[in-house]
C-alpha cells in the first residue's frame, strides 16, 4: 500500500465518521450547523476518493439530508437555499447557485439518475438561472453573469454529461465559448492565458477556468485545448498568484431581504487542493513535475494532522478534508507512479538563499522603526515608562531574530522547530 493510500483511507475515515449521526449531514467539523454545502462537499470528497460509493449507509443518509433541504415549489423549485436571519429575527431561505451546483453533482456521483424528479428539477432551475444572450451564469437573478458562477455551473453539467454521456452537450458547448469568449486573455506575457480581469482573484479565476476546460476535454467536449494550455503555462509563470490563499464574495439574491442587509457570503478557495487537481491531472509530464505542482503538494502535506489523519485549514477540519481528498484522488490516479507519497519539504524550496529574505526584512525594519518611534513619543508624554519602552524594544529587535533564524516556515514547522529547541 502506497502512502498516498493510506493518506485518503485516513483522511476519508476520519472525514466519513463527522457525519451528524442524527441529521446525516456534515457542517465545517463535527458538531457544528450541519449545511447543504459542507454535506455536498464531503460526499464528493468521500465517493471520488473511493472511501464510499453509493449504496453506502453514510451517502444514503446524506442524499435523503440534501432532499429534504431542497426547495420543491415555486420560482426557485429545484434549488437548494442558504438560510439567512434578517435583522427582525426572522429566518429565509434564498435560493443558492453555488449550494446547488455542489448539490447537483453530489446526486450524480451517489447514483441519482438526471431524469430522477430531485436532479431534473434542480437542472431544470440551473439552466433556467442561465442568461440567454450571453450563456453565461451570475451568482445573483438579474445581475450580470460573471467567470465563477459559470465555472460552477458548467462543472455541474460537465458531471452530468460525464454520468450520461450526451447530456445537455450543446448547452455545454455554448457557455464553453462564452466563457473563453468573454474571460480568456490573450493580451501581452504578464496576462496571455489568464483567465478574469487583473486582480487579487485572478490565480484562483485561471485555475478554475482550465478545470473547466479540462474536464470538458476529458469528455471530448472543448476545442480550447491552446487555452487551456496557456492558462497551466500562466499559472507556472506566476506561482504566487496562483497558490496563495483567496475568498470571493458571493452576492445572491436580494429579493427577499430588507434594504441594508446582505444575503452575501464569502467563499474560501483551497488553492492548493484545486492545483493539485489540474496540474496533476495534465496530460503534460512537465505540469506534473513542475515546482508549482510541488509546491502545491508540499503546502497540502503541511495541513496533515498527524494524530487524525485529516487536514486543517481557514475552513477547518471537515472542510479542508473535503477539498484534500479529490485532490489526492487525482494525485493517486494520475500521478502515483510519480510521487507515492506527497513529496517532503527542502529548506531549499522556500528560498534560494539561506541568508534573510531583502524585501520582509525592510518591510519589517520600517516596521519596527515606526513602533519604536510611537513607544518613544508615548515614552516622552509619559504615556509609558522607560522601562517598558526598553522592554518594548528589545521585544521587537528579538522578533526580527527570530525571522531571521525560521525565515518563512509553516506554523507546523514552527512548532516542530520550537519543540525541539526546548528538548535541548
Amino acid at each position: 500500500m502506497t502512502q498516498i493510500t493510506e493518506i485518503i483511507k485516513n483522511a476519508g475515515r476520519w472525514l466519513e465518521q463527522q457525519q451528524d449521526s442524527e441529521s446525516k449531514g456534515w457542517g465545517e467539523r463535527r458538531g457544528s450547523h450541519v449545511n447543504v454545502l459542507n454535506t455536498a462537499e464531503a460526499m464528493i470528497a468521500l465517493i471520488d476518493s473511493g472511501i464510499c460509493h453509493a449504496g453506502t449507509s453514510s451517502i444514503r443518509g446524506a442524499v435523503d439530508f440534501l432532499l429534504k433541504h431542497q426547495t420543491v415549489d415555486g420560482q426557485d423549485a429545484g434549488s437548494w437555499p442558504r438560510g439567512l436571519t434578517t435583522d427582525d429575527g426572522k429566518t429565509i431561505d434564498i435560493p443558492d447557485l453555488v449550494r446547488t451546483c455542489y448539490a447537483i453533482q453530489a446526486l450524480i456521483k451517489a447514483g441519482k439518475g438526471i431524469d430522477e424528479g430531485p436532479v431534473q428539477l434542480a437542472l431544470i432551475w440551473l439552466l433556467g438561472r442561465r442568461n440567454e444572450n450571453t450563456k453565461g451564469w451570475s451568482y445573483a437573478r438579474g445581475k450580470p453573469d460573471a467567470l465563477m458562477p459559470t465555472c460552477f455551473a458548467l462543472t455541474a453539467l460537465l458531471d452530468a454529461y460525464d454520468a450520461y454521456p450526451g447530456a445537455y452537450q450543446s448547452q455545454i458547448s455554448e457557455s464553453l465559448q462564452h466563457l473563453v469568449n468573454a474571460y480568456y486573455n490573450d493580451g501581452g506575457d504578464e496576462i496571455r492565458g489568464s483567465f478574469g480581469a487583473p486582480g487579487p482573484l485572478q490565480g484562483v479565476h485561471t485555475i478554475h477556468a482550465a478545470l473547466v476546460l479540462q474536464i470538458a476535454r476529458n469528455n471530448n467536449l472543448s476545442p480550447f485545448l491552446e487555452q487551456e494550455k496557456q492558462a497551466i503555462e500562466w499559472l507556472l509563470r506566476n506561482p504566487d498568484k496562483a497558490i496563495r490563499l483567496r475568498e470571493e464574495w458571493v452576492e445572491i439574491d436580494q429579493t427577499k431581504i430588507a434594504h441594508g442587509q446582505t444575503g452575501g457570503y464569502g467563499f474560501m478557495f483551497m488553492t492548493d487542493t484545486l492545483l493539485m487537481r489540474l496540474l496533476l491531472g495534465s496530460e503534460n509530464l512537465d505540469d506534473k513535475k513542475s515546482a508549482l505542482a510541488h509546491e502545491a503538494m508540499h503546502s497540502l502535506k503541511d495541513k496533515i494532522d498527524e494524530n487524525t489523519g485529516a487536514f486543517y485549514g481557514p475552513r477547518l477540519f471537515s472542510w479542508a478534508t473535503a477539498k484534500a481528498l479529490p485532490a489526492l484522488a487525482v494525485l493517486q490516479k494520475h500521478a502515483g507512479t510519480e510521487y507515492p507519497d506527497l513529496p517532503a519539504r527542502t529548506p531549499e524550496s522556500r528560498s534560494e538563499s539561506t541568508g534573510w529574505k531583502i524585501a520582509p526584512v525592510i518591510i519589517i525594519m520600517g516596521f519596527a522603526t515606526l513602533l519604536s518611534g510611537l513607544g518613544f513619543y508615548l515614552m516622552v508624554t509619559e504615556k509609558f515608562g522607560l522601562l517598558s519602552f526598553t522592554f518594548f524594544v528589545v521585544m521587537l529587535l528579538a522578533a526580527l531574530l527570530v525571522y531571521g533564524h525560521i525565515k518563512e516556515k509553516t506554523f507546523k514547522e514552527l512548532l516542530s522547530s520550537l519543540g525541539g529547541l526546548l528538548k535541548k
